[in-house]
Parts: structure tokens; C-alpha cells; sequence
């Protein structure tokens, strides 16, 4: 059983690390042109090499279901904690070996092809550390508390995000526009691999947890991912339509926002951004808030009530916003955050503990592989092709699907052990 003090500090010591790790998945974007410039051939021109970085960090995105599988394998084996502890440390060499490596000045076509496998290896161990530290964090909370746990590491996840922007506005400041975009991004690279040994460090002595002790009395599955498939499909598949509305939110409501307002809301490209970073920072405030109501009240009634709100107010809110601002948008960003908050209290609990984390995985690293890595672009491709208003209904549409796979009685499998 978890006292509420020893609750704490396994929630900071998750949601630390879901800091840097995300950070050191992102600053990747953040630094694109810096990145295509060092990498790629000079004579395609600066757009061009922009847009080739760009391509290599969608490869992040397509190596985590890959990765989380993997992993997820590992923890329904051998302990979520083991993945927890050793997926910090595959990102922080991945992240250091990127700051460290040639350009393509230096090493000519071998600087790009390198870069790729870095980038593969950064998916790879991203995917498997949302799962286990998700399914880690949820057995050891308890259905209770697992509301506000759950949300507090993805409070920490997105902080990650906006730490990557702080550095980079950061490291220019103080070296200036020229060296920061010649040398200066490899700091930022140079500290997130830093932390994340530091964080490896704290987590290689955290304890499993007393549901995969029981379960690995009881004996592990040999093949976790086969038995998911025969024996629970359907929970795998409803996972995959609530982490999809999750994916579409961060995509286009947080990741790609400030082009869409830049391209349809007449906005200044600076002003985007920053209306952008308010936004992501108002989520990092809202997760733990949902939290705490799925503890309260129940996940599945929470999540029902905020995706039925997203499903109706998302085509008035995308109708209005060329003549209401950005207002509307940022209301329809605010309870997708409220949803994320929440629903994470009811993900782990969809699946039994023997096949939690590959179910996890296939979920979540599967929803963001295709909906995450392709929502930026099927955005702007709508908006173009049929008026922002397309983007509305995409959004009304994926959360329609969304109240349909929730399950209609309440989830009885509890993530772990009552705290007391």
C-alpha cells in the first residue's frame, strides 16, 4: 500500500522524467533549420534543408509503436520498473550522440544516414516510456488516485515541450542569432542528455510494483502482445480510438496551432507561437485538474461528458473563428486538455495486468504514430482543400468515435492495489 507521501514522490519522480524525455523528443522541431543546415546538403537550399529535418523527426514519430512494443514486451516480462529506468537512459545517449555527431560538411551523406538511426533509436525508447511509466505509475497509485498520478506525468510531458522552447529562446539570448543557428542548438541537446543520465540515476532504484509482483508469482505471459490480440482486442481497440483523440488535440490544437493561425487567422508568425505556448501551458494546468475529477467522480463519466462537449462544440468552435478569433479554438483546446487529464485514469484499467503495458503501447504508440505524426498535415491539408471548418469536424468526428469505444459499465480491473 502507498502512503500519500510515498504517492508523491513516485508521481514527481514519473513526471520529472516525462519532462526531459519529451524534451529531448522535441527540441528536435525546435531546432529544424539549425539541424537541416548542419545535416543535409547545402546546395538544396535553406527551405529544403528545413524541410528534410523536418521528415527525419516524423521518423520519431513512425519508430514508436515499434519501440513501445518492444519495450512493452520487456515490462509485462520482466517489471515495469526495469523499462521505466533504462528507456531515460537510451534517449539521453541518443540525444548526446546528436549533439556530438558531424555535419555534413564534415562526413558528407554518412552526417543525414546517422541522424535517421539516432532519431529511430529517440522513437524507440520515447515509445516505450510513456507505457511503462503510465502503467507503472497507475498500479502503484490504485484506481483512487491513479486520476491525478496519471495526469501529473502528462502535465510533465508537456512541460517538456515548453521547456525545449524556453532553452532555445534562451540559448540565443545569449549567443546570438548567428551562433546559436551555426553551434549553439548542440547545448540544448548537450543538457537534455544530461539531465536524462541524472534522471536515470534516480530511477534505476525505484521499486516494481505490487501488482507485476503478484503477477510474476502468479507467471508472466510468455508473449504478452499474442495473448492481447486473442483475449482482449477489444479493449486494444478502444484504447486506440481514446488515444486518438488525445493525438489529434496535441497535434492541432498544440503542435501545429500556430501555423494554422498564421495561415488562417491572420496572425503574425511571433504572435502564434506565443498564443500557442499559453495554450500548451494552460494544458499543463488542466491535466491534473481532470485528474482529480476522474478520482472523484469516475473516468468513464467524465471522459463521456468532455468528448460529447468536444463532438458538439467543434464545428461552431472552427465556423467561428474567422470572425470570433482565436477564442473558440483555444475553448476547444482546453477541454481536449481536460479530457487528456482524465482519460489516462481510465486507460491502464481497459487491460489486465498480465498484458497492461503491450496494451498500453499498441494504444497509445500506434494512436500517435498515425493520428500524432499525420494530424499536423491532414490540418492544414483540410483547411486548404475545404475551409478550417473540415478541421471541425475531423475533430467532431474522432470524439463521436471516441464516446461509442468507451465502455459501457464501469471498469472493474483496477490498476493496482487500494491505497490506504
Amino acid at each position: 500500500m502507498n502512503a500519500p507521501r510515498s504517492l508523491l514522490r513516485t508521481t514527481l519522480i514519473s513526471a520529472l522524467g516525462g519532462v526531459f524525455e519529451f524534451y529531448d523528443f522535441v527540441i528536435f522541431a525546435i531546432f529544424a533549420p539549425q539541424i537541416g543546415a548542419a545535416f543535409f546538403p547545402p546546395e538544396a537550399g535553406e527551405s529544403a534543408q528545413t524541410l528534410e529535418a523536418f521528415l527525419v523527426f516524423a521518423v520519431g514519430y513512425l519508430a514508436r509503436p515499434i519501440g513501445g512494443l518492444l519495450w512493452a514486451h520487456v515490462a509485462d516480462r520482466r517489471g515495469r520498473a526495469y523499462v521505466f529506468s533504462h528507456t531515460v537512459l537510451g534517449m539521453a545517449a541518443a540525444t548526446l550522440s546528436i549533439a556530438l555527431l558531424p555535419g555534413y560538411a564534415t562526413i558528407g551523406v554518412a552526417a543525414p544516414v546517422l541522424l535517421v538511426l539516432l532519431r529511430l533509436l529517440q522513437g524507440m525508447t520515447l515509445g516505450g516510456e510513456l507505457p511503462a511509466s503510465l502503467c507503472w505509475l497507475a498500479e502503484h497509485a490504485g484506481e483512487r488516485r491513479s486520476g491525478v498520478a496519471t495526469a501529473t506525468l502528462m502535465a510533465g510531458v508537456n512541460s517538456g515541450m515548453l521547456l525545449g522552447q524556453l532553452v532555445a529562446a534562451a540559448i540565443t539570448l545569449a549567443l546570438g542569432e548567428d551562433a546559436a543557428f551555426a553551434w549553439g542548438w548542440r547545448i540544448a541537446f548537450v543538457l537534455g542528455s544530461s539531465v536524462g543520465v541524472t534522471a536515470w540515476f534516480v530511477r534505476r532504484h525505484v521499486g516494481e510494483t505490487p501488482e507485476f509482483e503478484r503477477l510474476r508469482a502468479r507467471g508472466v505471459e510468455r508473449v504478452p502482445l499474442r495473448t492481447l490480440l486473442r483475449t482482449e482486442p477489444g479493449n486494444a481497440v478502444r484504447a486506440a480510438a481514446l488515444c486518438a483523440v488525445h493525438a489529434w488535440v496535441v497535434a492541432t490544437l498544440y503542435l501545429a496551432f500556430p501555423a494554422f493561425l498564421h495561415q488562417y487567422g491572420a496572425l503574425s508568425l511571433a504572435s502564434a507561437e506565443r498564443i500557442a505556448l499559453a495554450c500548451a501551458a494552460l494544458g499543463s494546468v488542466l491535466f491534473p485538474c481532470a485528474g482529480w475529477l476522474a478520482d472523484r467522480i469516475g473516468a468513464a463519466r467524465v471522459c463521456r461528458a468532455l468528448l460529447v462537449l468536444l463532438a458538439v462544440a467543434a464545428v461552431p468552435g472552427y465556423l467561428w473563428f474567422p470572425s470570433h478569433g482565436v477564442l473558440p479554438l483555444a475553448l476547444l483546446g482546453g477541454i481536449g486538455g481536460l479530457f487528456i487529464g482524465a482519460y489516462l485514469a481510465l486507460l491502464p484499467r481497459l487491460f489486465s495486468p498480465a498484458v497492461r503495458s503491450s496494451g498500453l503501447a499498441l494504444g497509445y504508440d500506434g494512436a500517435f504514430a498515425i493520428v500524432g505524426g499525420l494530424g499536423p498535415f491532414a490540418m492544414l491539408w483540410l483547411a486548404g482543400k475545404h475551409g478550417p471548418v473540415a478541421v471541425g469536424i475531423a475533430l467532431a468526428a474522432i470524439s463521436a468515435l471516441a464516446v461509442l469505444a468507451l465502455p459501457r459499465e464501469r471498469v472493474e480491473r483496477a490498476a493496482g492495489p487500494m491505497p490506504e
